[in-house]
């Protein structure tokens, strides 16, 4: 049975295939026809972006909150101090 694969290495690609290497290049260009266009693919493709958006907006969320922290301690330190001015007038 015929076959290749390929190893991701540190920016590189190297194959290596097993039988008869004719075979190995038809058999990946019906994958390759098959692959491309694809529902999967497709599919993928709006998942990712999905996910995407989802991750985008979970992040949002965290640096409003980062800054939304602070100064609402700070608007409620003031209005204490601010309180605490009054009850003094009075």
């Amino acid at each position: 049975m015929a076959g290749f694969t390929a190893k991701h290495k540190k920016g590189k690609v190297s194959f290596t295939y097993s039988g008869d290497l004719q075979e190995c290049i038809d058999k990946a260009e019906k994958e390759l026809e098959t692959k491309q266009g694809s529902q999967e693919q497709l599919f993928l493709i709006w998942q990712y972006g999905r996910a995407k958006k989802a991750l985008d907006t979970y992040n949002r969320r965290i640096d409003d909150l980062k800054s939304f922290i602070p100064l609402a301690k700070e608007e409620l330190e003031r209005k204490k101090q601010e309180a605490a001015g009054h009850e003094k007038d009075v």
